[in-house]
């Protein structure tokens, strides 16, 4: 809008116009009431009188002024007005204070809503699906529909024995048959976060992977296959032709959960097992065709790998770890060993011997600067790799692995 009025638009009467700004901003748009004036020249008190029609006192009504103002054809309104005198009020101040407002009544809805749950520890589930932006961005009727999608998954668990319904179920069904959508409990969804952090109050302390397959929901059964060669099952299993051809073509076999679950894998009691870390080191067997069972984690241990070595661990088979030597690598061998596995060439003694061999080869090992994490099964590992900090992994001792 074009203002034909410059008397208003003179510097002096610029932080006039501030202040009345900042105050629509602070208070809001339609806020009016008094404004405390600043010191003004004699020219400036003599054009905001003219637009008040009265003298002028050490604070000025905003009313008043908007109703001069508009009596001018400055503008429909004060914050109009301010805009024609290039001094626009914005409406940020104002959405974030609309977004602090819906932010805590989204809280408190959800608050209230999960009020309701007779677990007692249904407050503290709720504080941590907010403190970590569980409900950032939604309004009182989404965080409520949230709380009780929630509630909705919790009420399928049997009570007795925390699986659903007659059995394992698949996440991907139980987020269309319950919930409407098959994406719904998808993995970073904010719905299976707040879903995952209520199951571990629910069934207790437990590593977030194990949570839905303690509550007797699987994530997927063919996806994560667990990688192996020369696997030593035993006769009467349906998986053996699998098995057996896979080993004459001098390949590494897959195996999904489905195929474990259908076909769970029995070995004669003693047989000796290999698990490591790397697949590399099952491509190297099949590549040798060595005459030894291995089996390759990938890392963390997978649902299809752990449902493998509770198979084979049932069936008294003799399970041996190797890993890394390094951060991560010890704290995964920590774990395999709190599952039954015997590291095998994992102690202090080894991890001294492949450091001086990488000397005497010339080769340059690398750093890892990490908190060293305690190994139970020889805690001298955990002080040499402290002092060292030298990485080994597991691919530079493939010939004695597969020996």
């Amino acid at each position: 809008m074009v203002v034909e009025r410059p008397s208003l638009q003179a510097e002096d009467l610029d932080e006039v116009w501030d202040c009345v700004r900042r105050r629509l901003e602070r208070q809001g748009a339609d806020n009016r009431g008094r404004v405390k004036l600043p010191e003004l020249t004699s020219t400036a008190r003599l054009t905001l009188g003219a637009v008040l029609g009265r003298s002028l006192r050490t604070t000025i009504d905003l009313g008043a002024l908007e109703r001069g103002l508009r009596q001018l054809g400055v503008g429909d309104d004060l914050p109009s007005a301010l805009d024609a005198l290039d001094h626009p009020v914005s409406d940020e101040p104002a959405r974030r204070r609309a977004e602090r407002q819906a932010a805590r009544a989204a809280r408190h809805a959800a608050r209230t809503e999960g009020a309701g749950w007779d677990e007692d520890w249904s407050e503290t589930w709720i504080d941590e699906v907010i403190c970590t932006g569980g409900l950032r961005g939604l309004d009182e009727s989404q965080a409520v529909a949230l709380v009780r999608s929630v509630r909705a998954v919790l009420n399928h668990l049997d009570p007795t024995t925390t699986a659903i319904g007659d059995g394992p179920i698949s996440r991907v069904d139980l987020a269309a048959g319950l919930l409407g959508s098959a994406h719904a409990l998808d993995t970073g969804t904010r719905l299976e976060a707040a879903t995952t952090r209520a199951l571990a109050h629910h069934l207790g302390a437990a590593e977030p992977r194990n949570l839905w397959e303690q509550a007797g929901v699987h994530l997927d059964l063919t996806s994560g296959p667990v990688l192996t060669w020369r696997l030593p099952v035993a006769p009467g299993s349906g998986l053996i032709p699998l098995v057996n051809q896979a080993t004459q073509l001098g390949l590494p076999l897959n195996l999904t959960q489905l195929a474990l679950r259908r076909h769970p894998v029995t070995v004669d009691r003693d047989a000796v097992v290999l698990v490591v870390e790397n697949p590399r080191i099952v491509e190297a067997a099949a590549q040798l065709d060595r005459p030894v069972s291995v089996i390759a984690t990938n890392g963390n241990p997978s649902a299809a790998v752990r449902l493998l070595l509770t198979q084979l661990h049932g069936s008294g088979a003799r399970l041996r770890y190797h890993g890394d030597f390094d951060v991560a690598g010890l704290a995964i061998c920590a774990r395999m060993a709190s599952l039954g596995l015997v590291p095998w060439r994992m102690d202090a003694g080894d991890y001294l011997a492949a450091i001086t061999d990488a000397e005497v080869a010339g080769v340059v090992l690398p750093i890892d600067l990490g908190r060293p994490p305690a190994t139970p099964w020889d805690p001298l590992l955990q002080d040499a790799f402290a002092h060292h900090r030298l990485v080994v992994h597991e691919e530079r001792l493939l010939p004695e692995l597969l020996d």
